[in-house]
């Protein structure tokens, strides 16, 4: 800890983070209706909708709970538990019946959007409490600034909640380690992630390791029962998590209500058999394992803004004395003043930073869904960032003291000065990258560019034809028809009912008959360049959409098709 102890959070802690959370939640909002519906979020939306009848059916009472009504509610992507999905059904309900929202995506994805808003007050009094407000603050905005997190905060998808979800159940098990009444508080949260995503799974072990590891600390130090500093060795958390998690599992997933212990069996198989998927990396597409372990280290190292992870660095390496075994450090290991504090809070926080990144890093993990699959680490990166940056802001204090004397009104502007300095590159980043969150890459990478260069993924998901919608309206003014690449047809239904490409603007499953043909740059579609050059008899494409000058999409019109026509074109 910063000072030996932690900081004590009052009402106008809670405000600050409540006004994190405001602002984050009103720019993700604003900023929803500029990105295409992604491929997963296509399938949570044909979820949601069917969680959305049966929650109708539940609430008026009318037979809800027979199997009968429940399986066909509730089949549809099984593979995934189903409390976000009926977060999702809920808003969009409520834009049903209300009219909150501007179009049916914002509907579906403000959840998202609120629980992206929470997290960020979460990692603020998590930071706050460990390292002080300096770095709680630092800590939040450094999160919600890292471009990959700032585009998955816009979707209806699982990725933010369950980041949310591990970090809110890793901060009430630290609470509970010294009050009783947070161990109830973590069965909960343990449970919210369990019914998010499977991700939850690994926590348990992160946390068995540390509590062993903080009872066997506490008896090398030989602090007597009385002693204050000493924790509770009784797991009431370990209670909590083995009654309450499960609880709260089963009873937000009404598909596990019948057949429960064969269809639980059927979702533990899946995901630990989960089929993969390809992904480019390093200038090869990776279809199967092994897989390369350095993907998950390279990849943050290549996404996450390098003033973050620079802060981070000196964070942990001004704390790193205080994560090793007190023996250890005692005899060997004198560099440092950091000391551990009664909860080895350090150990803690380094271990659910490594878990997430450990757990993909292993050869058979699939990587097919880049950064979003170690996600939950990044909280962590972003408090010891927050540590980081007090650090300097101390140092810069002290500097100032020393040429100019104690004044401290200049003490405060240097820090809030040094704050917004260190924070204005990835504010630009994350402005940048909007709406290509996928395919942006920091200067680690040589930016877009570069990553192009190095082989790496430019996208995927097919999100980015919503950057096209004026495009298609332009060339085919009196309809036609589309070919998708990898965006799905519902997620081109979504951009329908958003009102962003008309209704006669159709999806095609025949690429040589349809007037536009869309190949979205990722390395296993190259051979749908040659198809649509075959199939027209043109290598050039009609339009490219770039990013940094790095091709995204490229559109090749079929030379008797309407858009050719409509223009005036000959063949």
């Amino acid at each position: 800890m910063r000072r030996g102890r932690t900081t004590r959070i009052g009402a106008v802690d809670q405000l600050v983070g409540a006004l994190l959370a405001l602002s984050y939640i009103a720019l993700l909002f604003l900023q929803s209706p500029e990105l295409g519906m992604s491929r997963d979020e296509s399938f949570y939306v044909i979820a949601a909708q069917d969680y959305a009848g049966w929650i109708e059916q539940f609430v008026t009472g009318e037979g809800a709970m027979a199997q009968e009504v429940i399986d066909p509610a509730w089949d549809y992507n099984h593979e995934h538990p189903g409390l976000a999905k009926a977060l999702f059904a809920i808003s969009w309900l409520a834009h049903q019946k209300y009219e909150l929202f501007p179009d049916d995506s914002t509907a579906f994805r403000f959840p998202g959007m609120v629980l992206s808003g929470l997290l960020l007050w979460l990692i603020y009094l998590f930071g706050a409490r460990i390292f002080g407000r300096t770095a709680g603050l630092f800590a939040a905005v450094a999160f919600a600034l890292m471009p990959r997190p700032f585009y998955h905060a816009h979707l209806c998808c699982f990725d933010v909640p369950i980041t949310f979800a591990l970090t809110l159940a890793t901060y009430a098990y630290w609470r509970s380690l010294t009050s009783r009444r947070w161990a109830f508080g973590f069965g909960i949260a343990f449970g919210i992630a369990l019914a998010i995503k499977h991700n939850a799974w690994i926590l348990p072990g992160v946390l068995l390791i540390h509590f062993l590891w903080m009872i066997v600390e506490q008896r090398r130090r030989g602090l007597p029962l009385e002693d204050p500093r000493r924790v509770s060795a009784r797991p009431w958390w370990m209670l909590s998590m083995g009654l309450l998690g499960p609880a709260v599992f089963l009873l937000t997933w009404p598909w596990l209500w019948n057949d429960t212990l064969a269809r639980l069996g059927w979702y533990v198989r899946f995901h630990t058999g989960h089929e993969y998927y390809n992904i480019a990396y390093l200038g090869t597409t990776w279809f199967r394992p092994p897989f390369p372990v350095h993907y998950p280290v390279l990849m943050t190292w290549f996404t996450v803004p390098m003033v973050t992870l620079a802060l981070a660095a000196y964070g942990l390496r001004m704390r790193f004395r205080a994560a090793l075994p007190s023996a250890f450090t005692s005899r060997y290991w004198r560099r440092g003043k950091a000391t551990p504090d009664p909860r080895c809070t350090d150990v803690l926080l380094i271990g659910s930073l490594l878990a997430p990144i450990v757990v993909i890093a292993l050869p058979s993990s699939p990587i097919f869904g880049g950064t979003k699959h170690w996600m939950p680490a990044y909280p962590f990166i972003a408090i010891y960032a927050g540590f980081g940056f007090w650090r300097l802001s101390e140092h810069l204090k002290e500097l100032l003291r020393a040429r100019l004397g104690t004044r401290r009104r200049l003490e405060s502007w240097a820090t809030a000065g040094a704050f917004v300095a260190l924070m204005l590159p990835s504010a630009q980043a994350a402005a940048h990258s909007h709406p290509y969150g996928l395919s942006h890459y920091t200067f680690a990478a040589g930016g877009v560019p570069g990553a192009a260069d190095l082989g790496l993924n430019r996208q995927f998901w097919g999100f980015t034809t919503g950057s096209l919608t004026e495009f298609f309206k332009e060339r085919l003014p009196d309809g036609g028809t589309v070919w998708l690449c990898d965006t799905t047809d519902i997620a081109w239904r979504m951009l329908q009912r958003d009102g962003l490409i008309p209704a006669n603007i159709r999806g095609s499953w025949s690429l040589s008959r349809a007037d536009l043909v869309m190949v979205h740059h990722e390395d296993h579609f190259a051979e749908i360049d040659a198809q649509a050059w075959v199939a027209f008899g043109d290598a050039s494409p009609l339009h490219v959409l770039t990013y940094d000058g790095v091709p995204i999409i490229s559109i090749y019109a079929n030379p008797t098709g309407r858009a050719m026509r409509d223009e005036g074109e000959q063949p």
